[in-house]
């Protein structure tokens, strides 16, 4: 009888069996092929990320392209949660997750000082070089800038448009319902804003002002959404439920683009970008960081941009944008947008999300 012990000892591994397969596959590359591929044939990358529209986007302009080059292959995982990572990586990571990608850029930071992420080796990411500063953090990075912003219909407001939080607290000058969501995340930069405190100025934030501005406002805020269901929102604003609300914007640019009355506003609307970080304890830590490379690559996020209407941390790539699209999104309009603190959020997330919470349901 076959004990447990000896069960685990004759039975492979997945890594190695993809191990066994690299070797194999390697001796029968063709003549020419990189040092990388040779290495890199058969192995496979677990990515835990994000499902729909977004992920075929991913696949033809980062994922699809690394394979080719390696020999590599990657597995997704969908959806990403952070309870989901954090659960796995407390426990020995069972599931060998090699990347994720994060909600946000304070996510990462957050995983990373508690241990669960690898600190990047920039050596190994030379196109880190050829993005924008913010976007490259110590354990992680981003191809793209998203945008959380104001949306509104603009049929509601057809003689002047609202352009500020200040306008978004104007019920008089524009009346009708708002709504926020159940996530912490801008609520309370915009209320300081709304109060007159400078972008500059915004952290560490004053909850206290905060709150009494938000108090204000209370009375025209119909509904807090789940800041998940993005469908909620545009359900919402498409049936008229709501004239203006902050949510993640890159439905409400494809409505606009596409002709319909909806709008968002840029000035003082915040970016971040969802980023990418690699799992502590990954076999695959060179290979982790050559796929994150592609992701910087200027000819990579021009196939993503067109994939998935958004703003590429690479401004090479920004040429893959129309005129229209520009303006629509955070690279036309970084000069007056805000961007959420990563580090701020890593290290108050927890204290900010409950006294958020608990003003919500009072």
């Amino acid at each position: 009888m076959l004990t447990s012990l000896g069960r685990d000892h004759f039975a492979p591994s997945r890594r190695d069996v993809l191990r066994g397969a690299a070797a194999v596959g390697a001796g029968l590359l063709l003549p020419g092929a990189s040092r990388l591929s040779v290495i890199a044939a058969g192995e496979q990358l677990i990515f835990l990320t994000w499902g729909g529209d977004f992920a075929t986007g991913v696949r033809v302009a980062f994922s699809d392209p690394f394979q080719e080059q390696t020999g590599a292959t990657i597995q997704d995982v969908t959806p990403f949660s952070y309870g989901k990572f954090q659960t796995a990586m407390e426990n020995g990571n069972p599931e060998s997750y090699d990347l994720m990608w994060f909600d946000d850029d304070s996510e990462p930071y957050r995983a990373g000082t508690a241990g669960m992420l690898e600190e990047l080796n920039y050596d190994l990411i030379p196109n880190a070089k050829q993005v924008i500063e913010e976007v490259r953090q110590p354990f992680s990075v981003s191809p793209y800038m998203t945008m959380y912003t104001a949306a509104y219909r603009e049929d509601n407001y057809p003689d002047k448009a609202p352009n500020s939080w200040q306008d978004f607290w104007d019920t008089e000058q524009f009346p009708c319902a708002r709504s926020f969501g159940t996530w912490v995340g801008g609520v309370l930069e915009a209320a300081l804003m709304a109060d007159g405190v400078a972008p500059a100025d915004l952290y560490p934030l004053d909850q206290d002002r905060a709150y009494a501005k938000l108090d204000e406002l209370r009375p025209s805020i119909r509904v807090f959404h789940d800041t998940q269901q993005s469908a909620q929102v545009d359900q919402m604003l498409s049936q008229g439920e709501i004239s203006m609300v902050l949510t993640w914007s890159t439905d409400s640019v494809r409505k606009h683009l596409a002709g319909e009355p909806i709008n968002v506003i840029h000035n003082q609307g915040f970016w971040f970008s969802p980023a990418i970080g690699i799992a502590k304890g990954t076999e695959y830590l060179d290979l982790a960081h050559e796929f994150l490379n592609i992701l910087l690559d200027a000819k990579a996020q021009r196939r993503f941009v067109k994939a998935w209407v958004t703003s590429p941390s690479n401004p090479e790539a920004n040429d893959a944008l129309s005129d229209e699209e520009r303006k629509m999104v955070v690279a036309g309009n970084l000069d007056v947008m805000v961007h959420l603190d990563p580090k701020y959020y890593a290290e108050n997330l927890a204290q900010l999300q409950e006294r958020y919470d608990n003003w919500r349901v009072q």
